[in-house]
């Protein structure tokens, strides 16, 4: 599946992974989100904030996960930018605080950050909660 953006921008295919929801998972998060950037021809500087960022939106989610529940990652990457998309279930209403230092480190290392939370899933014991940020390549 090739996905073409408004800008008509080439996508590579999107790279998905689920885990579950727990620190213990970062590590694997990490270095799948550092190999996709080094594999994309970022530069050293582009991978290592990107992931920084994968590791702050990943902690933040498990931070607020309902128990047993699992975080899911995908990965696309563009000619000229990297969206990643992490989603998982929080125990309560409410989206991380966009006023944290965390969120702030964000917004530094991103170029678009987007939160968004839907209603109580019973089948899935919480609150769908997604965060996407967006990278651009080469942006200083």
């Amino acid at each position: 599946m090739t996905n073409i953006s408004a800008e008509q921008e080439l996508f590579s295919d999107p790279v998905q992974i689920r885990v579950a929801a727990s620190v213990t998972q970062l590590p694997i998060l990490r270095g799948l989100a550092e190999t996709l950037v080094l594999l994309s021809d970022f530069t050293l500087d582009e991978v290592a904030d990107v992931r920084l960022a994968v590791d702050e939106v990943c902690s933040t989610l498990i931070a607020i996960a309902a128990p047993g529940s699992q975080l899911t990652c995908e990965f696309v990457v563009g000619d000229t930018e990297l969206v990643v998309r992490v989603e998982g279930v929080a125990a309560a209403e409410g989206l991380p605080d966009q006023r944290s230092f965390g969120w702030h480190v964000l917004r530094t290392l991103s170029d678009e950050v987007n939160a968004d939370q839907q209603g109580f899933d019973a089948a899935r014991s919480g609150y769908p909660t997604s965060v996407r940020i967006r990278r651009v390549r080469g942006k200083a």
